[in-house]
């Protein structure tokens, strides 16, 4: 077994591990979760999911409004983010997605992100238009409302890791995130 082989068997041990799905746009393979979405990031510029090409993705999900768990995941994915090795944070793209599209523009976004510590430069904080994000809701399925009714402070806190064909590989969970698994698997993932 290959040295890299062998960090992912030992690095996966007790995750979630999910099948090989595409998670954004088909000239990557990321494809199905986020088919035909037109989503903004936090410089109100189109995101685009081909950006994501060729890099792991590390995907979670937040509103701005959230005051417990959403603001301490964010703070602690930024350590994970500067803990990572340079070369590594070069192939590495974390994808924040807001869940209350109708509150959180982007300018609202990248208040957020400055105050949690976000290096943008290898961070999108993104949104959509409220039917796009309650499709990606229910596809990842992100809320655990049992009722139907869903409210952004019901949404489940697990972090998807996408490898870099598009491949959902990983969920965690996300509260709280373990940094140091974080950093040794997206290392691992992105090949160094």
């Amino acid at each position: 077994m290959k040295r890299r082989e062998l960090l992912l068997a030992a690095a996966s041990a007790g995750a979630c591990l999910v099948p090989p799905v595409a998670v954004a746009s088909s000239a990557s393979g990321f494809d199905t979760n986020f088919d035909g979405m037109r989503l903004r990031d936090q410089d109100d510029r189109p995101f685009r999911l081909s950006a994501l090409e060729g890099k792991v993705a590390l995907f979670n999900f937040v509103f701005t409004g959230c005051s417990t768990v959403c603001p301490a995941q964010t703070r602690a994915l930024a350590e994970v983010q500067q803990g990572l090795d340079a070369e590594v944070r070069k192939k590495v793209r974390f994808v924040s997605v807001s869940l209350d599209p109708l509150a959180d523009s982007p300018a609202v976004l990248k208040a957020f992100a400055q105050r949690m510590g976000a290096d943008l430069r290898h961070w999108s904080f993104v949104t959509g238009r409220p039917g796009d994000i309650d499709r990606l809701s229910e596809r990842l399925r992100l809320f655990r409302a049992a009722s139907g009714v869903r409210r952004p402070d019901d949404h489940a806190t697990a972090l998807w890791l996408a490898d870099r064909q598009g491949r959902l590989a990983q969920r965690y969970n996300g509260n709280p995130p373990d940094g140091k698994r974080l950093r040794e698997e997206l290392t691992a993932f992105a090949g160094l």
